[in-house]
C-alpha cells in the first residue's frame, strides 16, 4: 500500500505507513524553499511474499509473543496520569474511572501547542504545554460499575483497550485511517440505567493572558447522527491564537482544534449543557437498555492561520466513521503489520522486553503527525492542559525518544522529527545568521514549533554580541524582550538565574543542530536512499556542518588543529573550551558532509575546507590536562578503588564561564559511542582508532556510571541517562547485568502508574525506556561502519549477557533484517533478509568455520577466525542464514514462547 501524504496545514494526517520495513514517505508538510525536500524517497523493492518462502528460523506466533508485555490491572484506575492510553499515532489518549461510575478518556493530539518560541504569554505559564482538546466522560448511573475487581486490559498487538467492570465492559480502539477514537460499551446490568456521554472543555471557555487567547465552544450540529438515533453530534472548538508582539507575522501562533462526538447503534433522548467540576460540557443522554452501543469521536488539529476547519473535519471524522467492528479490523491490520517489522524475545527476562515493547507501542501511537512525541508527556498525558516543562521540544529528552527507532526498523517514526524540522529549515537558518552570524543552520536545544523566532535587526545583533562574548552588556531592547519570553528558550536562557551569567544552561548548546543531522545521515545508511540523502537529509547535514565551520568558536590555532570555544557540555559546562560533545560531533559531521556531497557531485568548492576541519580537529582533552573539567564520582570510596595514572578523558577545558553538577550519569562524554560512528567495535577491530578505545574504556571504568551503577549497583535515579547505552557500544556484556538492572530500577524509584509510565516528579514520561529500549538492542545487536563513513559490519550479540537467553529481529544498516538466537551462551544463527541486494559484511561469531545457506539451500563454506569478518554477495529479497560448521539452520528451527505466567517477574 503507497504511504499517504501528511500536511500540516491539513491538520490531520491521512498517511498509512507501509509494511515494507525501508519504505520512509515523508509529509508534504515543508514549504517554500524545502518544498522538493518533501517528496517521497524512492520505494524499496519490497522481499518475495511470506508465502513464497521458507518460514524464519524463529517463527512464533506474534499475537502470543508481544502478547506477553501486555498490560493488565485489577481494580479503578482513578486518575489521568496512570491511565492507559489509546490512540493511533496523532489522536487519543489515556482511560481511566474517575469514580465508580464514570469511564474518561482524556483526546489529545500530537499538532496542538498552546504556544509557540515567540509567545510572550508562555512566560507566566511554563507548565501548560497544550496537546490537549477535551475530555469524554461516560456515566453509568447510580451504583458502582468499576470497583476493585474491574479487570483492564491494554492488548499491544491490537492497540486494543478492553475494561470490564460490574454488569458493563468498554473496548476503545483508535482507528488508524481517520482521527477518530471509537468506545463500544455493553451494558448487560438486570437493571440498566440511562447513560450519559459528556464533552467536557478542559480549560476556561475564555481564556486570556495578555495577547494571547484560548477560546471554547460548545455546540450541537443536527442532522449527522446515525440511523435510529436524534442524528444530532456534540463539537467542542478551540481557537488558540497569539500575534507576536514584533508585530512579524511568521511569528503568529495559531491553532484550531476540535472534537466531535457522536453515538452509534443507539438513540440518543436529550442534549442538555452542564458542568463537569467547574468545566463546562455539553451531555447527550442514552435511554436506559441493555446491549451494546458505540461512543465515536473525531478530532481535529489546523494550524493554518485564520482558517477555521476543525469543528467540520471532526464532524466528518465522527459521522463518517464505520463501525467499531470495521475500525477494529482495520486496527488489526496495522499493528499486525507495525509487530512483525521486529521483535526482541527474552524468556526470563521478561520486565526488560515488556519495556521495550510497551516503549514501541508509546512510540506508535505518538509519531504519525507533524510532530514527534513529547518527552514530557507524550499523547498520554492525562492532567487537562499540564504539562510540566511547557510545550517546547528539549533536544536532550527528546533524542531518549529517537533512539531505539532506527534498529526497531521503524523508520516512520522518525517522520514526525523529520517534518517538522523540513518545515522549520528557514527558520534554523535565520537562527544561524540571527544568533551566531554564520552560515548553515542552528537548531536551539529548547526550542518550539517555529523552531526559531524571526527577530527585528535591532534585538539580534546586539543579541549575537552578547552570546559570541564581543560585548557583556546587554542592550535595553534585548533585556526588555527578554523578560516577555520564555527563558528556556535557547535566545532567552541567559535569563535563568536573572542575569549573573553570560552564559547560560542551553544557548550555547550545538547538539540538537548536529544530532538532527545524525538522524538524517543514518537513514541514508540504513536506506541508501540517494533520493533520501539528496533532497531531504543533504540540506540538514550541510546545514550542520557550515554551523560548526563558521561558528565565531571554531579556531584553528599554532599546533595546527581546530580548536572549539564557547560551547555547552549539555548543562554541566558553559561556554568551555574542546568541549567532547562538539569534538566528536564534528568528526562525525565533517566526515559525513564530505562523503554525502562526493556522492551527490555537489559543493565541490567547499570540500577542501570540511576535510581540513575533519582531519585536524583537537584531540580530546584528557584529565590529565592542566585545564581539565572531567567527571568526578559521587562515591569517592569506589573511586579510590581504580588506578588514576590510566589516560581517561575530560569533558572539556577551561575557560568555562560555568561549572555544574560533573558528577553525574547525565554528563554525555560518551557522543564517539553513540553518534555517527566515530568510535566503536568495528573502529578498534580494524586498527583504526588511534589509540582512542584504551582512553574510552579507561574513562569508561573511571565514570560516575560505573563506580556508581556496576561497582557499587546504585540505581540511577535519571530516567535520561544513556550509560547503559554506553556500555553496551562498548561490549561490556558482563556489566550489562547490574547495569540494566540499575538502570531499570529507575522505572520504580518514584513509583510506577498502572500504564507502566514512571513518575519523575516534574513530570511523567516515557523518555528512559526509551534509551533502555536502545540499550537492550544495541546489547543484542550492532550495525557498525569502522568510520562515519565505512562499509557497515553486523555484530550479533555484542554486549549481551551469556546468562540470558535472548532471539531477536533488527534492523542493519544497508537494509539487513538480521535474526538471532543465544541460548545457554551459544549463539545459534544469523539469519539475514536482504531488503536492498547489498555486499553484507558479518562478524563470525564462532571460532569454527561457517556455513551460508541461502533460501533453505546449503551454499558455501566461510572461512575466518572468531571474531573475523565474513563478506559475501546477497541479492534483493534473498534469505540467507549462517550456521557454525557441522549444524544446519532445520536444528534450531522453532516457535515455541514461554508464557508470561512462568516467565521471570523481576529482573536478575
Amino acid at each position: 500500500m503507497a504511504a499517504e501524504n501528511t500536511s500540516r496545514a491539513s491538520g490531520v494526517s491521512r498517511r498509512r505507513f507501509v509494511g515494507g520495513s525501508l519504505s520512509l514517505g515523508l509529509s508534504a508538510a515543508a514549504t517554500g524553499s524545502l518544498s522538493a525536500m518533501a517528496s517521497p524517497p524512492s520505494p524499496v523493492p519490497a522481499p518475495a511474499h511470506p508465502s513464497d518462502k521458507k518460514a524464519p528460523l524463529f517463527d512464533p506466533d506474534y499475537a502470543r509473543l508481544i502478547g506477553r508485555s501486555d498490560l493488565t490491572y485489577t481494580g479503578r484506575i482513578t486518575t489521568g496520569t496512570q491511565g492507559m492510553s489509546v490512540a493511533n499515532g496523532r489522536f487519543g489518549g489515556p482511560v481511566w474511572q474517575s469514580n465508580g461510575s464514570t469511564l474518561v478518556m482524556q483526546l489529545n493530539h500530537t499538532d496542538m501547542f498552546m504556544f509557540n518560541d515567540a509567545s510572550a504569554a508562555s512566560k507566566d505559564h511554563q507548565n501548560s504545554g497544550g496537546g490537549v482538546l477535551g475530555r469524554i466522560h461516560i456515566g453509568f448511573g447510580t451504583g458502582t460499575v468499576f470497583d476493585t475487581t474491574t479487570q483492564q486490559h491494554l492488548s499491544l498487538y491490537d492497540g486494543k483497550l478492553s475494561i470490564a467492570g460490574v454488569g458493563v465492559s468498554a473496548d476503545v480502539i483508535a482507528d488508524v485511517d481517520s482521527d477518530v477514537v471509537s468506545i463500544q460499551v455493553t451494558d448487560n446490568r438486570a437493571t440498566p440505567q440511562p447513560i450519559t456521554v459528556d464533552l467536557a472543555m478542559v480549560r476556561d471557555a475564555n481564556q486570556i493572558w495578555g495577547a494571547h487567547s484560548a477560546i471554547s465552544t460548545l455546540t450541537t450540529v443536527a442532522g449527522t447522527g446515525r440511523p435510529g438515533s436524534r442524528n444530532e453530534t456534540i463539537v467542542l472548538e478551540q481557537v488558540v491564537q497569539e500575534p507576536a508582539d514584533t508585530g512579524i507575522k511568521v511569528n503568529d501562533h495559531y491553532v484550531n482544534t476540535a472534537v466531535a462526538a457522536t453515538v452509534q447503534d443507539r438513540e440518543i433522548s436529550d442534549v442538555v449543557s452542564g458542568t463537569i467540576g467547574n468545566r463546562a460540557t455539553l451531555r447527550m443522554t442514552l435511554p436506559a437498555r441493555q446491549g451494546t452501543f458505540t461512543v465515536v469521536v473525531g478530532g481535529n488539529a489546523d494550524t493554518r492561520k485564520a482558517v477555521r476547519t476543525a469543528a467540520a473535519a471532526a464532524v466528518t471524522n465522527a459521522t463518517k466513521a464505520p463501525g467499531h467492528t470495521c475500525i477494529y479490523a482495520r486496527s488489526q491490520a496495522w499493528w499486525r503489520d507495525f509487530w512483525h517489522r521486529s521483535y526482541v524475545y527474552f524468556p526470563t527476562q521478561f520486565n526488560f522486553e515488556q519495556r521495550r515493547n510497551y516503549y514501541m507501542y508509546l512510540a506508535a501511537i505518538s509519531n504519525r503527525g507533524s510532530y514527534p512525541s513529547k518527552y514530557n508527556g507524550g499523547i498520554w498525558i492525562g492532567e487537562e492542559d499540564r504539562r510540566d516543562w511547557g510545550s517546547f521540544f528539549w533536544n536532550w529528552n527528546q533524542d531518549c525518544l529517537y533512539q531505539p527507532l532506527l534498529a526497531a526498523n521503524h523508520l516512520d517514526l522518525l517522520e514526525p522529527l523529520f517534518t517538522m524540522r523540513q518545515a522549520g529549515f528557514e527558520q534554523y537558518k535565520g537562527a544561524a545568521q540571527q544568533m551566531w552570524g554564520s552560515e548553515g543552520i542552528f537548531i536551539g536545544e529548547t526550542a518550539g514549533i517555529l523552531g526559531w523566532e524571526t527577530l527585528p535587526a535591532g534585538i539580534a545583533d546586539p543579541m549575537q554580541q552578547y552570546y559570541t562574548f564581543k560585548t557583556s552588556t546587554r542592550s535595553q531592547e534585548f533585556t526588555d524582550i527578554t523578560m516577555r519570553r520564555n527563558k528556556f528558550l535557547s535566545p532567552w536562557n541567559w535569563n535563568v538565574f536573572g542575569g549573573n551569567s553570560q552564559a547560560s544552561y542551553v544557548t550555547h548548546t550545538m547538539m540538537a543542530t548536529q544530532e538532527t543531522a545524525e538522524y538524517y545521515w543514518q537513514v541514508y545508511c540504513y536506506t541508501k536512499d540517494v533520493h533520501w540523502l539528496r533532497e531531504v537529509a543533504y540540506p540538514f547535514i550541510k546545514g550542520a556542518a557550515e554551523m560548526y565551520r563558521s561558528y565565531d568558536g571554531l579556531r584553528k590555532e599554532s599546533d595546527g588543529k581546530y580548536h572549539v570555544y564557547n560551547t555547552n557540555l549539555h548543562e554541566h559546562i558553559w561556554a568551555g573550551k574542546d568541549v567532547i560533545d562538539d569534538l566528536s560531533m564534528a568528526r562525525g559531521v565533517f566526515a559525513a558532509v564530505v562523503k554525502a556531497s562526493e556522492l551527490l557531485g555537489v559543493d565541490q568548492e567547499n570540500r577542501p575546507q570540511w576535510r581540513d576541519i575533519r582531519d585536524n580537529l583537537a584531540a580530546y582533552p584528557l584529565r590529565s590536562d592542566p585545564d581539565a573539567l572531567w567527571a568526578a564520582s559521587t562515591n569517592p570510596a569506589l573511586a579510590s578503588q581504580l588506578a588514576t595514572d590510566q589516560p581517561a578523558w575530560a569533558q572539556g577545558l577551561r575557560p568555562a564561564y560555568f561549572i555544574r553538577d560533573l558528577h553525574g550519569t547525565e554528563s554525555p562524554i560518551f557522543k564517539m559511542l553513540e553518534k555517527y560512528d566515530v568510535l566503536n567495535l568495528e573502529t578498534r577491530d580494524q586498527g583504526l582508532d588511534n589509540g582512542d578505545w584504551e582512553i574510552a574504556l579507561n574513562t569508561y571504568l573511571h565514570s560516575p556510571g560505573y563506580l556508581n551503577q556496576v561497582k557499587g549497583q546504585v540505581i540511577d535515579r535519571n530516567g535520561s541517562s544513556r550509560f547503559h547505552v554506553d556500555a553496551a557500544k562498548l561490549g561490556r556484556a558482563d556489566d550489562m547485568v547490574n547495569i540494566l538492572n540499575t538502570q531499570y530500577g529507575v522505572f520504580s524509584t518514584y513509583g510506577v502508574f498502572p500504564n507502566l509510565l514512571f513518575n519523575q516528579l516534574d513530570y511523567y514520561s516515557a523518555e528512559g525506556y526509551g534509551t533502555f529500549a536502545a540499550a537492550l538492542q544495541d546489547a543484542l545487536h550492532q550495525s557498525l561502519s569502522p568510520t562515519p563513513v565505512g562499509d557497515p559490519v553486523i555484530r550479533v550479540f555484542p554486549a549481551w549477557p551469556t546468562a540470558w537467553d535472548a532471539k531477536y529481529k533488527l534492523l542493519a544498516k544497508d537494509g539487513f533484517l538480521v535474526s538471532s538466537s543465544m541460548v545457554a551462551g551459544d549463539i545459534q544463527y544469523v539469519e539475514i533478509e536482504s531488503q536492498l541486494g547489498e555486499r553484507a559484511r558479518v562478524r563470525n561469531p564462532w571460532d569454527s568455520d561457517v556455513v551460508l545457506y541461502r533460501e533453505g539451500r546449503k551454499a558455501e563454506t566461510l572461512v575466518a577466525p572468531e571474531n573475523g569478518l565474513l563478506e559475501f554477495k546477497t541479492h534483493k529479497g534473498e534469505n540467507i542464514v549462517l550456521v557454525r560448521a557441522g549444524t544446519t539452520p532445520d536444528t534450531y528451527r522453532t516457535s515455541e514462547l514461554i508464557d508470561t505466567t512462568a516467565a521471570t517477574t523481576s529482573p536478575s
